[in-house]
């Protein structure tokens, strides 16, 4: 081995040596935190199962289930040929993926990521197809945008709608703006056998069981981290750069609430309510395309399995984000909201 590579490798374990211990500073200094104030980061994390268990669990749980059922069964692939041509036109994909931004809509995060890893797993699509499926198959759901979004925390049904056709419409954007070529791979994972009817529904319970704590676990991680931002004042120097840029157009009020949602969504969206006007329901609409560090993370747990790297999804839930926010402005302008 020559020098410079040796000198590069040295290199390479000395960041990777500095990264760590970063990691276990920061680490050791949110359990001092935690254990300087246990009462207080008790209730954040009863807080933030609480709205899993409220908001999350009821509607996602069963669509967990019955998705995992249809993708099991083998049936999607039949139902996909219809939608060949228009997926292949418009995305650059096969006609499955319409199945799935269909299920993902209509369902909710993280729904759609799981099936594209189940499809994945199954051999049913390429990583390639994979990746482009991840820009416009990741979406949040009508329960949540409409009923707890607009409904229940803008108080009105009609915001709730605008924010979801913004969403979605963004989502189909960004699918045919990040659709690069389309071209036939053979990066396939192993087929896997079908399963039998009872011991599909068997796994499918437990896996959707698992799935399901999974999700409330990265919710309440994220509720406490966004707590003890904010009882630390940590979050002050957060947001200072975004209150610069928001006090330009005079929303620096707005600014705390845009910088908890980019942690977790329902928190941001509950605190942009609060200040109900044009501004605010745009930029919640564009925290709902974005979805958060949580749901990010949520997604990222399955789709890592098709080999998609996290920057590449971020960087396609800030392009759904910025078309959700410019398409919402419109729609709020055409349909009077102020």
């Amino acid at each position: 081995m020559t020098t410079n590579k040796l000198a590069a490798k040295h290199d390479i374990f000395k960041k990777n040596a500095i990264l760590d211990i970063l990691y276990s500073l920061c680490l050791v200094a949110i359990m001092i935190v935690l254990l300087c104030n246990p009462k207080q980061y008790n209730k954040s994390v009863l807080d933030g199962i609480s709205l899993f268990a409220m908001c999350v669990l009821p509607g996602l749980f069963p669509f967990m289930i019955l998705t995992r059922l249809l993708t099991g069964i083998g049936g999607v692939q039949k139902l996909s040929k219809l939608f060949e041509k228009p997926a292949g036109a418009l995305f650059g994909t096969s006609g499955i993926s319409s199945y799935v931004f269909l299920m993902s809509a209509i369902s909710g995060y993280p729904i759609g990521a799981k099936i594209i890893a189940d499809l994945y797993c199954q051999g049913a699509i390429s990583q390639h197809d994979a990746k482009k499926m991840s820009v416009f198959c990741t979406t949040s759901g009508p329960i949540f945008v409409i009923g707890t979004v607009g409904t229940i925390l803008f108080k009105s049904t009609k915001v709730g709608i605008i924010i979801y056709a913004s969403h979605i419409l963004a989502s189909v954007m960004s699918g045919i703006t990040l659709r690069g070529k389309h071209k036939k791979q053979s990066d396939f994972a192993p087929a896997v056998a079908s399963a039998k009817v009872d011991n599909l529904i068997a796994s499918t319970v437990s896996d959707s069981v698992q799935n399901i704590l999974i999700v409330g676990a990265y919710i309440t991680i994220f509720f406490l981290f966004a707590d003890i931002l904010f009882q630390t004042g940590l979050i002050k120097i957060v947001c200072y750069p975004f209150d610069m840029l928001f006090s330009c157009f005079g929303l620096q009020n707005l600014s705390t609430g845009f910088v908890f949602g980019l942690l977790e969504v329902t928190r941001g969206a509950k605190m942009l309510s609060t200040h109900a006007n044009i501004w605010s329901v745009c930029l919640c609409a564009a925290l709902v395309s974005f979805s958060g560090l949580s749901i990010i993370m949520q997604s990222m747990n399955y789709l890592s399995k098709c080999k998609i790297k996290a920057r590449s999804f971020v960087f396609s839930k800030c392009v759904h984000a910025l078309y959700t926010f410019v398409i919402c402005f419109a729609l709020c302008k055409l349909f009077v909201v102020s």
